[in-house]
């Protein structure tokens, strides 16, 4: 009983996304770790170098979230005040003609959620996810290139490749 008890609060805890630089080439998020340390993630979006404070670029670079990103363990030795470089962009299941699917693809090949826009629909990718996983944020980027979602508190980041259009009358979405 004790053990199911300590576990709790571990289990409680969720990545917590911080947002997006304003042209969406880098965006920062945190994961706890172990031994109660949050760990502090600055990640490029794409290809492109991204606009970020230069001393990233000097730090080693690991593969996170399905993006290369640069951690940090201690939060303190982030880039001075990196927090007011963000934007966190409109949080709901729809914008800007884009919208999320009503179900996760927990199934086959490809799980994760699905982005419908312009009558097409894209799959992004979210590793894990389990029958009874539950979609509990989403996050757009200004420019509708990009989304962020929490599922199961843990962060997945999708560059979209769908375009807006405007959702369906039989298909309403929820803000």
């Amino acid at each position: 009983m004790l053990l199911a008890l300590g576990a709790a609060p571990a289990f409680a805890q969720s990545d917590v996304f911080h947002g997006w630089s304003k042209d969406g080439s880098w965006l920062a998020f945190a994961r706890p770790g172990r031994n109660d340390v949050v760990e502090l993630y600055f990640c490029q979006t794409s290809d492109a170098a991204p606009k970020w404070p230069a001393i990233l670029n000097e730090q080693d670079r690991m593969t996170e979230a399905g993006l290369e990103c640069v951690r940090f363990l201690d939060q303190n030795k982030a880039p001075y005040q990196w927090q007011k470089l963000l934007a966190v962009g409109e949080q709901g299941t729809a914008h800007a003609g884009l919208a999320l699917g009503a179900e996760l693809v927990t199934d086959g090949e490809s799980p994760g959620f699905v982005v419908e826009g312009g009558g097409k629909a894209q799959t992004c990718s979210a590793s894990g996810l389990r029958e009874s996983s539950k979609l509990q944020k989403a996050f757009w980027h200004p420019s509708a290139k990009f989304v962020a979602v929490l599922i199961d508190g843990t962060f997945h980041h999708c560059v979209l490749t769908v375009k807006a259009g405007k959702a369906s009358a039989a298909n309403p979405r929820k803000k």
